[in-house]
């Protein structure tokens, strides 16, 4: 983990809590998608930002959440 945290900002719970729900997100060109979304849930600036903070881990394509993300989305 960095030695820097990122805070919690209220546009990542959302992406947070469809992680948990889901178990990972997918990345396309212009964000993070559920599986089967048809819409974007957060930017991929915000996806990156969540990365940094520890709040997901990246997998190539697949975002998943680590356990402080899944311990921010309840």
């Amino acid at each position: 983990m960095p030695d820097h945290s990122v805070v919690l900002f209220p546009g990542m719970i959302k992406p947070l809590r469809l992680a948990r729900v889901y178990g990972y997100l997918i990345q396309r060109a212009e964000g993070l998608y559920h599986p089967g979304g048809s819409q974007p849930i957060c930017t991929m600036a915000m996806a990156r930002k969540m990365v940094e903070g520890g709040w997901l881990k990246q997998y190539g394509q697949r975002y998943e959440p680590t356990e402080q993300g899944l311990r921010a989305a309840e």
